[in-house]
């Protein structure tokens, strides 16, 4: 069982040094660490080369490509079974991978692990714990991993740093650049359909908040509107493929988002005086959302009714009114005659 610790880069020099020193560091040392550069025009790249002896670096000449093509540039570089996914600004605990190798041999069905994660400023300073560790590790399925991931922690029971995935399933299962700033999110919903996930409740890793990240640069106006897009794409995922389970907390969680998201953009672009092209992005999800809420309550309400009363049930209603408009027609044209 190998491992390879892959980190992407893009002007990350502020933490650059912190992410190499963690996976260097590990008690169980990876078997390959990889940093994958986006063609950086800071110092990042001669912060690496300090650890060129340990650390294979590879840079894009054609980049900046976009954060997540980053990411899947990175993933591609690893020849190890395992891939550890580690972002320029984020931390892994020294017995992380120690600790995961000890799971995943003790269940070798297992191709997706996660861990806890603590929550750090820009000076490491813990802001936030989990308050669900009990130390434990958690077997999942599909649904079962999708509700722990959307319904416990805060906002999530893991993030980005402290996942391990094996190569295998990240050749089917890739991180998608179409869901934007929740990509993430999009391939923790959609990767327990390939593997059962185990879970250790412990945090053996940390993920930095901080204004220079993809995130903290923008706008509230900013953020809320990419947001308000990636939750719609969500939505139109849940609804027109399999990629995502089909389970009602699924679509409540996703609409919540959207809904959410669309109504602080709309607000901000009313209460600020922002572009016209803001103000139309903003109107333009708006009515996406509320043409998709009436679709879907269309389509739930005849899904229920299915259910509830069954075929026969349904088919005597689908009679019940074509009699009653054949009634209404008669009398209509009695009252004509008359």
């Amino acid at each position: 069982m190998t491992f390879s610790i892959v980190i992407p880069s893009y002007n990350g020099s502020a933490f650059i040094d912190q992410a190499l020193r963690s996976a260097l560091d590990q008690t169980r040392r990876p078997d390959e660490i990889v940093l994958s550069d986006d063609n950086s025009n800071d110092r990042t790249l001669e912060i690496a080369e300090r650890y060129a002896d340990k650390v294979r670096i590879v840079r894009n000449p054609n980049g900046p490509s976009g954060f997540v093509n980053g990411w899947n540039h990175a993933i591609d570089l690893a020849s190890s079974d395992f891939v550890v996914l580690l972002h320029q600004d984020d931390l892994l605990y020294p017995t992380f991978l120690e600790e995961a190798e000890a799971v995943l041999k003790k269940y070798p069905e297992v191709k997706h692990l996660f861990a806890a994660c603590d929550y750090i400023d820009e000076t490491g300073n813990i802001l936030q714990k989990p308050d669900y560790c009990n130390g434990e590790t958690v077997l999942y399925d599909w649904t079962a991993y999708v509700k722990a991931y959307q319904q416990i922690g805060h906002p999530h029971i893991h993030r980005c740093p402290g996942v391990v995935t094996h190569r295998d399933i990240l050749q089917r299962c890739r991180y998608n650049p179409e869901a934007g700033h929740i990509a993430d999110d999009d391939f923790f919903f959609r990767v327990g359909r390939f593997t059962p996930v185990a879970g250790i409740l412990k945090p053996l890793a940390a993920y930095r908040h901080h204004v220079g990240s993809e995130t903290g640069h923008l706008t509230n106006t900013q953020l809320e509107s990419r947001l308000a897009r990636d939750y719609l794409f969500q939505l139109r995922q849940w609804t027109t493929t399999d990629r995502l389970p089909k389970e009602p907390f699924v679509y409540e969680y996703l609409r919540r988002e959207a809904q959410k998201h669309v109504f602080r953009e709309v607000i901000q672009c009313r209460a600020f005086a922002t572009a016209k092209t803001d103000r139309d992005t903003a109107q333009a999800h708006r009515k996406e959302f509320s043409d998709y809420c009436r679709f879907t309550l269309r389509q739930r309400f005849l899904l229920g009714l299915s259910l509830v009363v069954g075929r026969r049930g349904t088919r005597l209603l689908i009679d019940s009114k074509h009699r009653w408009n054949r009634r209404k027609t008669k009398k209509t044209v009695q009252g004509v005659t008359a």
